[in-house]
């Protein structure tokens, strides 16, 4: 009986140290950015676990005093030079020329979810009609995370699983 403990706390014990971290897309959520003509940014962008690529986005700018407002997707527009975990940089949707652009910097996006302060004034949204420049005065963006468990995860659960299993049929044998 006691070697079957050992070898059970082995295995254990074995699982556990096989079991990787689970890496995970973060999902950023504008709140409360505000433009310098009374304009919106809404919107979300998704990056990787060690915010390094820029996987997926959709932010909207409402026009304002400015009379422009865009939205910015996958779908639609491109991901210019974007130097993240600093800066954000996509280019107006379904334009030849990187005219119109949106530039957003942070303190330094993070994985908590904590706000993350937008550097004003030195993120901003350009257009190409009359060199047309309105700066962000306010806002943050707010990390959400959305973890997806590692192979080995869900192989050391049905181990335990298993396991369980086992000393109960045991159990129930060494009663009948």
């Amino acid at each position: 009986m006691k070697c079957l403990s050992s070898m059970v706390r082995l295995l254990v014990l074995a699982l556990s140290l096989s079991a990787g971290h689970a890496l995970a897309n973060i999902t950023y959520t504008f709140s409360g950015a505000t433009f310098s003509d009374g304009g919106t940014l809404i919107g979300n962008f998704t990056t990787n676990d060690p915010r390094t690529s820029l996987l997926d986005y959709n932010i909207t700018t409402s026009a304002g005093a400015g009379g422009i407002g865009l939205n910015y997707t996958t779908a639609n527009s491109e991901s210019t030079p974007t130097s993240l975990p600093f800066i954000l940089v996509l280019d107006a949707p379904n334009v030849v020329s990187a005219a119109n652009i949106l530039q957003v910097t942070f303190t330094n996006l993070t994985a908590a979810g904590s706000p993350i302060t937008l550097g004003t004034f030195s993120s901003f949204e350009q257009h190409a009609q009359g060199n047309a420049r309105r700066d962000i005065t306010a806002g943050s963006v707010v990390a959400g995370v959305a973890g997806v468990p590692e192979p080995e995860t869900y192989a050391m659960l049905l181990a335990g699983l298993g396991l369980l299993g086992f000393i109960a049929r045991r159990r129930i044998n060494k009663v009948a």
